[in-house]
């Protein structure tokens, strides 16, 4: 009978004093989480860049097809340059994304692509 109110006592003791030796919590601010099925910051950063991209150009062509716009012919040259750049970004990020090209490569493929879709906003649809 001593053994158990021993072992009870124990048992107690030890469930009294683990609580407070355990993992000390972390006074950081956690960093951003990233949207899934992205690599680090830069992948997402340049994903979502990509995919703004693609739904300006989508929405460009979408109006020349339903004849709301119809671009100059230096702005279809503009905008073929336009799919061009945002083609070889694209094959670019998902090299990048599939660890075949650098960081450094792809940033400025899509550096290049968001440029140019800022002087295609304020040119080929107004500046809207």
């Amino acid at each position: 009978m001593k053994r158990i109110i021993l072992f009870i006592a124990l048992f107690f003791g030890m469930a009294m004093v683990l609580p407070q030796t355990g993992c000390k919590t972390s006074n950081t601010a956690n960093p951003a989480t990233l949207a899934p099925g992205y690599l680090n910051s830069a992948d997402e950063s340049m994903g979502v860049a990509l995919v703004g991209a693609h739904a300006f150009y989508a929405t460009i062509q979408q109006d020349v097809a339903a004849g709301k716009y119809t671009p100059s012919a230096t702005e279809k040259t503009a905008l073929n340059n336009f799919a061009t750049a945002l083609n070889a970004a694209q094959i670019l990020y998902i090299a990048y994304h599939n660890g075949m090209a650098t960081q450094a490569q792809t940033q400025a493929a899509v550096d290049a692509v968001t440029k140019q879709q800022a002087a295609l906003q304020a040119t080929v649809t107004g500046g809207k």
